[in-house]
């Protein structure tokens, strides 16, 4: 019990000197490909490969009022079998625009992040926006923080595995082993336990 409390301790240290020295705008990635809500999906997906990015902002009357992901292309087209040059970004896009000010800590933001069931957060200041930061961006900035957020999975993956008398294991919500959200619904895919989302890209790359 006194190695926990130690180990608590320093790990509350370790959050606490991240949250006052490290803001998003430190970690974020400042090339953010901005296209209007009338795009179609193709020149979504050529300008995500482009530049390089996972995600574009979408605009409205030169607003930033949305954001499509790789995921979203993988999960509402590819999936459903439906023609990209047939689909808008109006069809796709995800809103509203969830964002954070460039001061705004990594450990607020991933707060954020784990609230919205997100994996991206704009940056903005003044209405303009400044770049995008990811849960892979964060989770990068230091191995300390890394730790961290790793035990809290693991810490939360326990349960999962906690069976009664006579029971089987349930694996019917938890942490996905993919993406690393929390879910409701998880279900074994090829030995991993994956969210919805997470399956539905499995499923799509084995087939």
């Amino acid at each position: 019990m006194v190695f926990d409390r130690r180990k608590e301790i320093e790990t509350d240290i370790q959050i606490k000197e991240i949250e006052k020295e490290m803001s998003v705008s430190e970690v974020m990635n400042k090339t953010v490909v901005t296209l209007d809500i009338n795009t179609d999906i193709p020149v979504i997906a050529r300008e995500m490969v482009r530049y390089n990015v996972g995600s574009v902002i979408i605009t409205e009357k030169e607003k930033a009022m949305g954001i499509i992901t790789e995921r979203d292309l993988v999960r509402d087209i590819v999936t459903k079998d439906k023609k990209p040059s047939r689909v808008h970004a109006s069809k796709i896009v995800s809103t509203p625009l969830v964002t954070v000010k460039p001061t705004t800590s990594v450990i607020e933001a991933s707060e954020i992040m784990l609230k919205s069931d997100i994996k991206r957060l704009p940056v903005m200041e003044n209405g303009d926006i400044m770049g995008i930061v990811s849960n892979t961006d964060i989770l990068m900035v230091t191995p300390g923080l890394s730790t961290i957020l790793k035990d809290l999975i693991e810490m939360n993956r326990e349960p999962l595995f906690a069976t009664g008398e006579g029971e089987g294991p349930e694996f019917n919500s938890g942490v996905c082993e993919s993406c690393g959200y929390y879910s409701e619904d998880l279900e074994m895919v090829n030995g991993r336990l994956l969210c919805r989302d997470c399956r539905d890209v499995e499923e799509d790359y084995y087939d």
